[in-house]
């Protein structure tokens, strides 16, 4: 493909930047990146007003330890943030249920402690080892980027539901932490899409390791010995479980596309997307209701199914990602004000204020069988800064008011006495194909029209929800799309 032929990357969320970014890093010099918003970062919203200076993540902010091994050496995101270096900062995780009064307190998740009551030490860190060999599994057989790439041990088409059933119990518990994190409210959703959306977290089995192990210091060092080499390394390293980013995600964006002289075109909303045969791919736009169009070599595309659906309005395109294969999902985020901290969370002697990434007892609102009980609830809050300001995200729709989403979102939130909403945000999120249209072949049928009349799909729906998920997919999907050639696009164009 000639390196001056024109390509339109539509949308500048964090799949847009990194297509353009590897774009460029492969020597094309013609891309329009065209984003509807008034600013780039898509759904990595943040929040910088009336927060005493600080910027605040409402999506996106943590770049999770992805590796199976003392760091993340290797992984995608490990290799832009030593290409791009903007500052970070570390951040903890703290498992975080109710005492039976009620009140917040630190230690085994209430669901787990059942499984402990019944279980030895050396039979719970078995399990937690299968678990955490299911997952390496699936992250180093991976024969192909994005959800439906990994390998692990399932029936093609079996249901989380069943899935989680054959394993021990306590594997089945560990591997629905990864369920929480990806927001899977549906039932009987396919185990693939589970497992292939989140296989990198290993982290969160990390942690599970190190509580547990605080469980019977007696017997540590003989339980140590259970566990294989790769664990044994994530529980010695240094590098922190996750990271986020001091001036909010959307500034290591900023400084991917200010390091690849990437320009974004804000206030432009894609209208249509039109293939004119050898000519290439023609772009319908409005730039402040001003309509335009443009002839592009090959277009990607990094939008959300529902706003495919309006630039492609009939056609195979239109019903891939139609409504009912493609449903909208929704999150809410709130950024509150606490007067009072009901925890003391450990800290190193002299350190300032800790940060941290807690989890609030998603487990306890949430279940296979009736996943609507956790609607509107809060399942994880998270300080980013030192101060009063935390972020908490909830599972929502928008079937209720914004009023009464918080009402509720604020009944569940027991880290706080008396938390006063300051910011809110419900966002598209996550967005994955229906369970049906995943047993179906959803994936496959998107593979196959990969590069039909020059139109390319890349996003968090492919990929997965993760910055390591997109970054890689994005790192290994646009070589083999845009390989450069000597082929010249015509000089009229």
């Amino acid at each position: 493909m000639d390196l001056s032929a024109p390509i339109c990357v539509v949308g500048a969320g964090q799949s847009g930047i990194l297509t353009a970014a590897k774009l460029r890093e492969l020597g094309f010099a013609n891309i329009d990146i065209l984003e509807a918003a008034p600013r780039f970062g898509g759904y990595c919203q943040t929040v910088d007003v009336d927060v005493d200076g600080d910027v605040y993540d409402f999506q996106s902010h943590l770049v999770i330890q992805q590796s199976f091994g003392a760091d993340m050496a290797g992984t995608a995101i490990d290799e832009l943030l030593r290409n791009h270096p903007v500052p970070t900062k570390t951040e903890a995780l703290y498992f975080v249920g109710r005492s039976d009064s009620g009140k917040p307190q630190l230690g085994v998740p209430p669901h787990f402690v059942p499984l402990l009551q019944s279980m030895t030490a050396e039979q719970l860190i078995d399990q937690l080892v299968e678990a955490w060999n299911l997952i390496e599994q699936a992250a180093r057989n991976r024969h192909a980027p994005g959800q439906s790439g990994l390998a692990f041990d399932r029936v093609p088409g079996e249901t989380w539901e069943t899935y989680r059933a054959r394993h021990a119990p306590l594997v089945g518990e560990v591997l629905q932490g990864l369920t929480i994190y990806a927001n899977m409210r549906r039932p009987r959703q396919p185990a693939e899409t589970i497992i292939n959306i989140n296989a990198h977290i290993n982290g969160h089995v990390s942690q599970l390791a190190k509580l547990f192990l605080s469980l019977y210091p007696a017997e540590k060092q003989s339980l140590l010995a259970r566990m294989p080499q790769s664990l044994l390394a994530q529980l010695g390293s240094r590098q922190p479980v996750s990271l986020s980013f001091q001036a909010g995600f959307i500034s290591f964006l900023r400084r991917i596309a200010d390091d690849h002289r990437l320009t974004v075109a804000v206030d432009s909303q894609v209208t249509g997307i039109e293939p004119i045969g050898p000519e290439g791919v023609r772009v319908a736009y409005t730039v402040h209701g001003e309509q335009r169009s443009a002839i592009y070599s090959r277009v990607i595309v990094t939008a959300r199914p529902a706003q495919i659906r309006e630039m492609f309005p009939e056609g195979d395109i239109h019903d891939l990602f139609a409504e009912q294969h493609c449903p909208r999902a929704w999150t809410r985020s709130y950024l509150v004000r606490v007067r009072e901290e009901l925890l003391a969370y450990p800290r190193r002697p002299n350190a300032v204020e800790p940060l941290g990434f807690w989890v609030i007892d998603p487990y306890g609102s949430y279940t296979d069988s009736d996943p609507e009980q956790a609607m509107h609830r809060i399942t994880a809050a998270n300080k980013q800064h030192p101060g009063p300001y935390w972020v908490c995200f909830s599972n929502s729709d928008t079937s209720i008011s914004d009023a009464q989403a918080w009402s509720l979102a604020k009944e569940s939130l027991f880290l706080f006495a008396d938390p006063e909403l300051v910011a809110e945000t419900i966002a598209e999120w996550p967005a994955y194909p229906s369970a049906a249209a995943v047993r179906d072949g959803w994936f496959d049928r998107v593979s196959g029209i990969q590069g039909q009349h020059g139109i390319y799909f890349v996003g968090e729906i492919l990929s997965g929800p993760t910055a390591e998920c997109i970054s890689s997919f994005v790192r290994d999907v646009i070589p083999q799309w845009f390989e450069p050639s000597d082929t010249a696009w015509p000089s009229s164009h």
